[in-house]
């Protein structure tokens, strides 16, 4: 079994987790205390088109479990975070 941790610094804009394909049975999506709220979906993700998010964690950091899927896993390459400029989440995934 294998594990994924990685570091996102987001931009502003729709900003790809990885290029390389990547499937994932869970993963954990940590947004650092201080941020704003943290939304995940598709290429298209905005504000008010998004699959989740993360809440704003004002001084404790905010996290989602997605979990555990082994017949559909969570293909990474595919998932896209929006936030503010700047902010950075934590991702942390077993890997299939």
């Amino acid at each position: 079994m294998a594990f994924l941790s990685q570091t996102v610094t987001l931009t502003g804009t729709a900003v790809r987790a990885t290029t390389e394909p990547t499937f994932l049975s869970s993963l954990r999506i940590e947004s650092e205390a201080g941020n704003g709220i943290v939304y995940f979906g598709d290429s298209g993700v905005s504000n008010t088109d998004y699959a989740g998010s993360v809440k704003a964690g004002a001084s404790d950091p905010a996290a989602v479990f997605l979990g555990p899927y082994v017949a559909a896993p969570i293909p990474l390459h595919q998932l896209y975070f929006l936030g503010t400029s700047s902010q950075k989440i934590h991702l942390f995934g077993t890997v299939l």
